[in-house]
């Protein structure tokens, strides 16, 4: 398993020990077939190899820019800790048996509401009334079935890992851990902050 990866897991632990409820949000960029530069807010999970991965709905920007481009990066800032982590790869879709899994991990309360709002994601609406009157009218245990509306991607190629912590009173502590040869297939190097 990559080092850096591990430390990222140690980092979101201390993160939340250290009384951050949400962890596991990142910004994740990617670029528009035009070339325009896109960023949100998405809710991570990692697969077993610790490689992150997010869901998503099929008509969310986000999908289009990954059609036209897999590359992506994504960047985690725990404030608590004064470090952020980013990372930089090659998207590919999950599969429909991980979807499943993590579709049955998230709370029912989430999966009630992804069933209201999956579909139409990033639609315009006047009100949330609409997706409440959805919700509220959803059979007993729907939540249980994974809709295709839900989708996601991990990092299945990851190119590199960039780490930097600020410190009190010295220098801010900035390295990557980038590909290196078959013996050594990672090296931390050290930066300049």
């Amino acid at each position: 398993m990559n080092a850096s990866l591990v430390r990222l897991q140690t980092y979101l632990e201390e993160e939340r020990k250290n009384g951050n409820i949400f962890p596991q949000g990142a910004v994740l960029c990617t670029v528009s077939k035009d070339g325009l530069p896109r960023s949100r807010v998405v809710g991570t999970m990692f697969d077993g190899e610790c490689r992150p991965k997010f869901h998503t709905s099929p008509i969310s920007r986000k999908v289009e820019d990954i059609k036209h481009s897999c590359n992506a990066s994504l960047t985690y800032s725990f404030q608590n800790s004064l470090r952020s982590v980013s990372i930089e790869g090659i998207l590919s879709p999950l599969s429909k048996e991980e979807l499943d899994t993590d579709w049955l991990i998230f709370n029912q309360n989430f999966r009630k509401h992804y069933l209201a709002f999956g579909e139409i994601s990033g639609q315009v609406i006047k009100s949330l009334d609409k997706l409440r009157q959805k919700r509220d009218s959803l059979v007993c245990e729907a939540e249980m079935t994974r809709p295709d509306s839900f989708i996601g991607y991990k990092f299945s190629i990851i190119n590199r890992v960039s780490f930097y912590t600020v410190k009190d009173g010295d220098f801010a502590e900035s390295s990557s851990y980038e590909k290196g040869t078959l013996q050594n297939p990672w090296v931390e190097v050290l930066h300049v902050p």
